[in-house]
């Protein structure tokens, strides 16, 4: 074998790694990117939800105690 075709050889399997499920790398990264972002909004909006509900709460007394005085 020549030195190029002992090179290539050695590049195979990881180009051929590189191709999981018919998906390259870049595809697999896209996945993640966007398994990881609805994660991410669906630990979050409880948290922001409840965020919000008390502070119209809060609004609304100050706002009712505000008319009757």
């Amino acid at each position: 074998m020549t030195d190029e075709q002992l090179a290539l050889a050695k590049t195979v399997p990881a180009i051929a790694g590189a191709t999981i499920y018919g998906l390259t790398l870049q595809d697999w990264v896209a996945i993640a990117t966007l398994v990881y972002v609805a994660l991410q909004v669906g630990l979050l909006m409880p948290k922001y939800w409840k965020l919000l509900l008390d502070w119209r709460r809060v609004r609304s007394q100050k706002s009712f105690r505000g008319r009757g005085n």
